[in-house]
């Protein structure tokens, strides 16, 4: 997965390198009013509709201009739309949500250059020259072809293998820091499969830990007010640990040798209130208190197995994957937050319109 995830996120910003170093300076989006005169401050306030380019954002010494945003999404949009100053969107599909989507991502750029810096991640001109030259082998370009594009927009060999690095440093930041955080079980990839389809027809049984309480016989009429019922489930709602729970308050007479752990249940034997909640559980989650007979039950959902014939078992490297990205997406997106709280990332207010 985390090979996989670095690949993925090499592609998406060295594509975007390879494109800018090709896009000639006469295609890129130009103010036709030369006596404009540019912003060199980031106020707090929006630019002006004469501004020609401008600070629009800061990372702690990191500048990300007007004319960056502009850039990217004009290459975004495939030369059909334009960034005015005033963040209205002229041309083109590319819509307000994907513009925003585009700042928001040259903002998390250079969170990522910054703090590849800070740890120390780096590489050698070989290595480095040996990763542009795969790249542009996988995208069928010349050196060459490169130098062409480059001498067009008005670039070096030089500018470029900066760029080019400071890409691949954010890659080896990912790799090593983003990509060890996500961590999926066999049994979170049945939960998401559960939860994303609510199918529970392939499922052959669903693991389990109870906790019983038997009320006496003048509490049968209000169960759920029992004073034990009560308190478990406050103690459950604050937190506290269910197995210790288990041990300690379960009338189950095996409970000091099974702690509370039932033997695998198939779906035909669980009780309905449970059954109808399966395909909302996620795992560890307890739920509760429920009333069976003069009894009352809290459990505990560890996990269900499927049929190994299942349609699930034969797509479940799929299923795995799809939930290696949402969780990939949120350690990265939680990393970036904190991080840019911490480097006090500034941006100047722009209203996007269309």
């Amino acid at each position: 997965m985390k090979i996989k995830k670095i690949e993925l996120f090499s592609t998406l910003i060295c594509s975007f390198i390879l494109l800018s170093a090709c896009k000639s300076t006469e295609n890129r989006p130009q103010n036709p009013n030369s006596s404009q005169t540019i912003t060199s401050l980031a106020p707090k306030t929006p630019f002006d509709s004469n501004t020609i380019d401008g600070v629009l954002a800061t990372v702690t010494d990191q500048v990300l201009l007007l004319s960056d945003l502009q850039q990217a999404i004009f290459i975004s949009s495939g030369g059909q739309t334009k960034l005015l100053p005033n963040g209205r969107l002229v041309g083109g599909t590319l819509n307000t949500e994907q513009a925003r989507q585009i700042l928001e991502s040259l903002i998390n750029q250079k969170v990522l250059q910054i703090k590849a810096i800070e740890l120390g991640f780096d590489i050698s001109e070989e290595e480095l020259s040996q990763r542009i030259d795969e790249f542009l082998k996988q995208r069928g370009y010349s050196e060459s072809d490169l130098e062409n594009q480059l001498a067009r927009s008005g670039k070096s060999m030089e500018d470029y293998r900066k760029e080019f690095k400071n890409e691949v440093l954010k890659q080896l930041l990912i790799g090593r820091i983003i990509s060890p955080l996500v961590n999926v079980s066999d049994d979170d990839v049945k939960n998401f499969y559960i939860q994303q389809t609510g199918s529970i027809k392939q499922i052959s049984t669903i693991r389990l830990r109870s906790l019983l309480i038997k009320v006496s016989e003048n509490e049968q009429n209000d169960v759920l007010n029992s004073p034990v019922v009560k308190m478990v489930a406050k103690k459950i709602e604050e937190g506290e640990n269910f197995t210790n729970l288990v041990k300690k308050y379960s009338m189950a007479s095996d409970v000091s040798k099974t702690e509370g752990l039932l033997p695998p249940k198939p779906i035909s034997e669980l009780p309905s209130q449970l059954k109808d909640k399966l395909s909302n559980l996620t795992i560890n989650q307890i739920i509760g208190p429920f009333t069976i007979g003069s009894s009352v039950f809290f459990f505990q959902y560890l996990g269900a197995d499927f049929n190994a014939d299942s349609e699930f078992q034969k797509s479940f490297n799929n299923w795995k994957s799809k939930l290696q990205d949402i969780k990939f997406n949120e350690r990265l997106a939680e990393y970036l937050k904190t991080e840019k709280t911490k480097l006090k990332a500034n941006v100047r207010p722009i209203q996007f319109t269309k």
